[in-house]
């Protein structure tokens, strides 16, 4: 991605705006504007500037917590067969649905990793922003005592029907768990959503045993498909994606909140090859297609779904190769509180 030279950034009403949200330094550099081209929700541009310092990439102004629900489709995650789909539709959602359990096991396997020496007894676990429960399965068949959180009560719903889990509805700084403690919080894909980051470390550090660990996982915009693809890579996700994350600019986040922690950018098989091959062709990705309600024909959107899989199994060996030499598409990071 090509930017202008680095300047400090003059601040206007918002007391926020011209400053890196990360380490506050002033010294950006304007990125070309974005737009919203998953969903269309949002309309114009977005301005984005990236930090000198710690190399995020962030919309300026940051959007305020009461514009950012607009943003979204009623369904922003994967909900499984609507009640009235045809048959074959049904056929091709479950084939999807043994998809996105088979590629979140790698998750599971990473929480796993940490928990290494850990009795069952010492894994009660919280995964904030849960969705419909995909990786409360996984963790479960892992040993894990699975928990989930999910500002959506439609996802909560799905969830606790299809896990059998503790599921709670609430948003980031809610009481709903209130009380509780565990040893491990996962958030997968939250950070980037939010305008305010250490807010939601300090959350889930409240939410820790003590010497329980926080797992995070984010996209990479340092990474070789960042590159790459510039503003049409998936990860950026203007205007959803508030902040972008390089490995220094999250090192810094977890550190001035309190945490000891581990980055790597570890392969992440469910969200690696997906970005690449969601970057190459917007218009096969699911989500996509589902946010624009352009799965109407079962038998087009059945193809088009055989063709995405294509996309991803293409799109395997370059996702392998960055992620070897450390510009991954993902960065994993797991904290313990300092």
């Amino acid at each position: 991605m090509k930017s202008r030279p680095a300047v400090p950034l003059q601040s206007a009403n918002n007391p926020r705006q011209g400053t890196c949200p990360i380490c506050a330094s002033r010294m950006l550099a304007k990125r070309p504007s974005g737009m919203d081209r998953l969903f269309h929700l949002a309309t114009g541009s977005f301005d984005l500037f990236q930090c000198s310092q710690c190399h995020c990439i962030f919309l300026d102004p940051l959007p305020a917590s009461s514009e950012l629900a607009a943003f979204y489709p009623r369904e922003y995650w994967w909900a499984g067969a609507e009640s009235g789909a045809s048959r074959l539709k049904r056929a091709f959602l479950s084939l999807e649905k043994a998809y996105r359990e088979f590629v979140t096991r790698d998750h599971a396997r990473f929480v796993e990793e940490c928990a290494s020496g850990r009795p069952r007894s010492e894994r009660l676990l919280l995964d904030i922003g849960c969705g419909n429960g995909t990786f409360l399965l996984a963790a479960g068949s892992r040993g894990f005592t699975p928990h989930g959180m999910d500002v959506s009560k439609r996802a909560v719903e799905i969830a606790q029907k299809q896990t059998g889990c503790p599921v709670r509805q609430g948003e980031i700084g809610s009481k709903v768990w209130s009380g509780a403690k565990f040893d491990f919080v996962t958030m997968f894909h939250v950070l980037e959503h939010l305008p305010d980051p250490g807010m939601a470390l300090s959350f889930a550090k409240e939410l820790l045993k003590p010497g329980g660990l926080l797992i995070l996982q984010v996209p990479n915009v340092s990474s070789g498909q960042a590159r790459l693809f510039g503003n049409r890579w998936y990860g950026l996700d203007v205007p959803r994606h508030v902040i972008n994350y390089t490995p220094k600019a999250l090192a810094h986040l977890l550190r001035q909140e309190g945490f000891d922690f581990r980055l790597s950018t570890r392969f992440s098989l469910r969200d690696n090859p997906a970005s690449i091959a969601s970057s190459l062709a917007l218009w096969m990705d699911p989500i996509h297609r589902k946010g624009m309600r352009l799965d109407s024909n079962a038998v087009l959107g059945g193809a088009i779904e055989m063709a995405y899989l294509g996309m991803f199994l293409l799109s395997l060996p370059a996702a392998w190769l960055e992620s070897a030499i450390g510009a991954g598409g993902t960065i994993w990071a797991s904290a313990r509180v300092r």
